[in-house]
């Protein structure tokens, strides 16, 4: 990373150039291939030459990885059928080769514009993870841009081994106006910064386990996360995925009428409410592991 730039603030292929070894990425269906979205042409919306995500491989630390990076500049880098494709067809290859898998996810979930293309895309990436992880090749999402991972990619970020992500990071299924949509804003007020980061935010996920590390908002932290996961897998099994079951129903029994997120931070080892909520991601984890000491 140079300039100072926050991994927030960069552009999907300077993240990826910024967290792998130094010139060792190369783009799969870079954009002279020209695979653009079928559907958005009718519409008479603009296309992307990348259909707004990069793929491709690279090194980090000398391991080899796949990568990808989700575009958040077009159309909130939301999946159609050509996107989705490149998503799977990159799994399908780390499944394959048993190489690791990394997506950086930016994106509010599917593009729909294309209906149901964009759903069964959705559907096709899921299943390359799972194979993925039967074959105990590590898959990993990073979540660090105010776009978030929700919708189908929200879900897609939680299929994976692990999540990384920065205290700019969302994840969920739905997003805030969608939220603010059906519940009202008195439910929830989607113009309330505060209220959405604490809500869907990545300190209130790592409290909840839904972030397995939350870094600096910056390539070199990112970067070193994700070298930590590369040899690790999370294998899914039925005892595995049983037991899971009954971790979340025992937090939608504590936490499922919670209005106030301070209150779920409070119950989980926040103890300075106003310091935590100024605090860098790793800063916060040292305030969140001494509270429940």
């Amino acid at each position: 990373m140079t300039g100072g730039v926050l991994f927030h603030e960069q552009t999907a292929r300077q993240r990826l150039d910024a967290i792998t070894d130094q010139g060792s990425f190369v783009e799969f269906l870079p954009p002279p291939e020209r695979l653009t979205s079928p559907y958005l042409a009718q519409l008479g919306i603009p296309v992307s030459l990348d259909d707004g995500v990069v793929i491709g491989r690279a090194r980090i630390d000398g391991k080899k990885v796949y990568l990808a990076a989700q575009v958040g500049q077009f159309v909130g880098g939301a999946v159609g059928e050509i996107h989705g494709a490149k998503l799977t067809g990159l799994f399908k290859a780390a499944s394959r080769d048993g190489v690791p898998c990394v997506v950086i996810v930016e994106s509010g979930g599917v593009r729909l514009h294309e209906g149901s293309a964009g759903e069964i895309a959705i559907a096709e990436t899921m299943r390359a993870i799972f194979e993925c992880r039967a074959r105990k090749v590590p898959t990993i999402a990073v979540i660090g841009t105010d776009i978030g991972a929700y919708g189908g990619m929200g879900i897609l970020s939680t299929c994976c081994d692990f999540r990384v992500m920065t205290e700019h990071g969302r994840l969920g299924i739905s997003g805030p106006i969608v939220i603010e949509k059906w519940m009202g804003k008195k439910a929830y007020d989607s113009s309330n910064r505060a209220l959405v980061w604490k809500t869907s935010g990545g300190k209130t996920k790592y409290l909840l386990g839904d972030a397995d590390a939350l870094v600096h908002d910056a390539a070199g932290a990112v970067r070193e996360a994700i070298g930590k996961l590369l040899t690790r897998s999370s294998p899914v099994t039925l005892k595995n995925a049983k037991a899971r079951q009954k971790d979340l129903e025992k937090r939608l029994k504590r936490f499922g009428k919670t209005a106030d997120p301070d209150d779920l931070w409070k119950s989980l080892g926040v103890r300075d409410i106003a310091r935590a909520s100024l605090a860098s991601g790793p800063e916060f984890v040292t305030l969140a592991r001494a509270g429940r000491k």
